[in-house]
């Protein structure tokens, strides 16, 4: 072979590397992706977890044969066979059983994409709010759908204030939050104020027509983890002496309010939490009239957001709410 006929060979082999359709360029050069269609892989996978094109082309909407067909191209792809046929019986071959490791997290990472893409956030529309689980449950939740279907322009997620003890100004917009839990670089607005109120499931109560403030000691007092000066301060409100305060308590509002409607004994509630159960006869009231606290509920937001349009829009609606 002269150096001449060389250098044609060359040339010749180097168009036939790249006679294919460049699909995406490394270091400069256009290269061919060696990728199978996902319908071959989505058959393949179906097949090996049946191991019946039968079963994999009913659950995928396809018929049997197109399935087969599927398959048959995926191995002439491979140069490998991926399945051993014995009469009405489908064999996975060792070869297959690998191909299979390695596709699967990979057919599950491009859904992955897929459905992060088609939930994708637009930061314009998105309005993110903090609350306080209970709050949000009770008081926010019934007022929500009202102005979603008055501003459907605007996509509300609602995260668990629990999740934003570090307050990240960049992933909430609004935060509505109780009182004395300040940010910095944030607009706070005065919401609702506070009553509270002593509450028990009727069914402890029953056997007694009428009950005075200071019977409420004679029953199991419930306590809330977080709020331990909550019954010195309602007895102290009534002018009664606290003596012992022994008794269950509990992380959560919403776990207060069971333990009461269940019978556990007495809670001190928020009015705005407490305003269901008592309205459908789940709760009562039988030891006086709600009383103020000298607490709040704020309505904060980063103050770079202040102009944003669905913070100024919400702002605005739910202080009207509150009012």
């Amino acid at each position: 072979m002269t150096a001449g006929s060389f250098r044609v060979t060359m040339a010749e082999c180097f168009n036939f590397m790249y006679s294919y359709p460049p699909k995406y360029k490394k270091n400069g050069l256009s290269m061919r992706r060696y990728i199978p269609s996902s319908t071959a892989l989505k058959c393949f996978e179906a097949s090996v977890r049946h191991l019946s094109f039968t079963r994999a082309a009913q659950e995928l909407h396809l018929t049997q044969s197109a399935v087969s067909r599927q398959i048959r191209n995926l191995e002439e792809f491979l140069s490998r066979d991926l399945f051993i046929r014995l009469n009405k019986r489908l064999v996975l071959t060792s070869t297959g059983a690998a191909y299979y490791k390695e596709v699967v997290p990979l057919l599950d990472s491009m859904e992955n994409a897929s459905l992060r893409m088609l939930y994708r956030e637009d930061e314009k529309t998105t309005l993110t709010i903090s609350a306080l689980p209970t709050f949000a449950s009770y008081w926010l939740m019934p007022k929500l759908a009202q102005f979603s279907k008055s501003h459907p322009q605007f996509q509300v997620k609602v995260r668990s204030l629990d999740d934003a003890v570090k307050f990240d100004p960049e992933a909430v917009d609004i935060i509505l939050h109780y009182g004395g839990d300040h940010w910095p670089r944030a607009v706070s607005h005065h919401l609702l104020g506070e009553s509270v109120v002593a509450v028990c499931s009727p069914t402890i109560i029953e056997e007694h027509s009428s009950l005075k403030v200071e019977d409420v000691l004679s029953y199991p007092l419930l306590h809330l983890s977080s709020r331990i000066h909550a019954w010195p301060d309602w007895l102290a409100a009534h002018d009664l002496e606290s003596g012992s305060l022994a008794g269950p308590a509990f992380a959560h509002f919403h776990m207060l309010l069971e333990a009461a409607k269940h019978g556990m004994g007495v809670a001190i509630m928020p009015t705005i939490i407490a305003a269901q159960s008592l309205a459908n006869g789940e709760l009562v009231a039988p030891f006086g009239a709600a009383i103020e606290t000298p607490h709040e509920y704020l309505l904060s937001y980063p103050a770079d957001k202040a102009d944003l349009e669905q913070v100024v829009t919400f702002r605005d609606w739910l202080l009207r709410e509150a009012e």
